[in-house]
C-alpha cells in the first residue's frame, strides 16, 4: 500500500488562496486554488475542488485544469497551457484566455468564452456553451445543451447534436457544419461555411441566413460546400444566402422555404416551396437566446467571484 504524503510548497501558499501539492510517491506537481489567485506561474496542474469557487487573474498554467463538481473557475488575461475539464454542474467562464489543450466539460452547468481561444477543440455534453468573438481550433461538438457561437472563427468542424439549439452568428467554420437533432432547431445568421453542411432530424425552426422566424439577421450567409436539409419537422427558411454547391432537400414536413434572396449554385434535389419575403414574414423572435445565455453566465459568475473573495485572496 502506497502511503501519499504531501507537501505545500510555502511559495504559493495563502489562506483561501493557491495551495501547490508535490506527492512524494507520484511525480506531478499540482495546484488546489480557493479564492483570488493573480499572475502566477502554476508549473503543474491546476484543480478547483468540488463544490469551491476560484478566480485567476494574468495567471498561467503549464500544466492541465480540472474544474471539479460543482466548482466554478471564472479566469481572465490567463494562460492554460494544457487541456481544461469541467465536472458536473461545474462553471467556465473565460475572458481574454488562451487554452491550449482541449476543453471538455461533462454534464457542466456550462462554458463561457469571451475573446478567448481554445486550440484542440471542444467537446460538451450536457450544460451550454456560449462562445463569443473567440477563436476555436479543432473540432467543436456539443450534445444535449445549448450551443450558442456568435462573432467566431472556428478552423475545424462544428457539430450540435440533440441539444435544444445550436444558434451560429456572424462567424466563420472551416470545416463542416452539422446540425442535428436539435428540439428549438436553430440559426446561421450572416456566417460561413466553407465545408459541407447538415442539418437533419431537427423541430421547431431553422432559419439559413436571412431575416426569419426567429428574428432580423444583417448580413448575407455563405456555404462553400453541399448543403443538406433532411428529415425536418422544423419550419425551415433558406435565405439571404449563397450556397456554392448543391442542396439536399428530402424528408422535411413541412418542405424548405427557399426564400427570394437565396443563389444556389448547385443541383437542387427533393422539395422546397417559394417563400415570401423573410422581411415582410417574420416573427417576433420568441425569445433572445443569446440574451438569455449572456445573463445566465453573468449571474454564475457573479456569485463565483464572491464566493472566492469570501474565501480569501491569495496574495500572490
Amino acid at each position: 500500500m502506497k502511503i501519499r504524503v504531501f507537501i505545500a510548497t510555502a511559495s504559493l501558499v495563502a489562506s483561501g488562496g493557491l495551495v501547490a501539492f508535490a506527492g512524494s510517491a507520484q511525480a506531478a506537481l499540482y495546484t488546489v486554488c480557493v479564492g483570488d489567485g493573480g499572475a502566477v506561474t502554476v508549473n503543474g496542474d491546476l484543480v478547483v475542488p468540488a463544490g469551491e469557487s476560484c478566480t485567476l487573474t494574468g495567471t498561467k498554467v503549464k500544466g492541465s485544469v480540472t474544474v471539479q463538481a460543482g466548482a466554478d473557475l471564472v479566469a481572465a488575461d490567463a494562460t492554460f497551457n494544457g487541456a481544461v475539464n469541467v465536472g458536473q454542474d461545474g462553471y467556465l467562464d473565460l475572458t481574454d484566455t488562451a487554452v491550449k489543450g482541449a476543453l471538455t466539460t461533462q454534464a457542466a452547468f456550462g462554458a463561457h468564452l469571451q475573446n478567448s481561444s481554445v486550440k484542440a477543440g471542444i467537446t460538451a455534453t450536457d450544460g451550454f456553451v456560449y462562445a463569443v468573438d473567440s477563436t476555436l481550433g479543432g473540432t467543436v461538438r456539443a450534445t444535449t445543451g445549448e450551443l450558442y457561437v456568435s462573432g467566431s472563427s472556428l478552423s475545424g468542424a462544428l457539430t450540435g447534436e440533440r441539444n435544444l439549439y445550436t444558434d451560429v452568428y456572424d462567424s466563420t467554420v472551416k470545416g463542416a457544419l452539422t446540425v442535428s437533432g436539435n428540439s428549438l432547431g436553430g440559426v446561421l445568421c450572416a456566417s460561413e461555411v466553407e465545408g459541407k453542411a447538415v442539418y437533419k432530424n431537427n423541430s421547431d425552426t431553422l432559419q439559413l441566413g436571412g431575416d426569419g422566424l426567429l428574428g432580423s439577421c444583417a448580413g448575407a450567409t455563405y456555404f462553400g460546400g453541399d448543403v443538406a436539409v433532411t428529415d425536418n419537422t422544423a419550419t425551415v427558411v433558406l435565405d439571404n444566402a449563397i450556397v456554392r454547391g448543391g442542396l439536399t432537400a428530402t424528408g422535411n414536413t413541412p418542405a424548405l422555404r427557399v426564400g427570394p434572396l437565396a443563389r444556389v449554385r448547385g443541383a437542387i434535389t427533393g422539395e422546397t416551396t417559394a417563400a415570401a419575403s423573410a422581411a415582410r414574414s417574420a416573427k417576433a423572435a420568441p425569445q433572445d437566446r443569446g440574451g438569455d445565455l449572456a445573463k445566465k453566465a453573468a449571474h454564475r459568475a457573479e456569485e463565483a467571484r464572491a464566493d472566492a473573495h469570501e474565501a480569501g485572496d491569495s496574495g500572490l
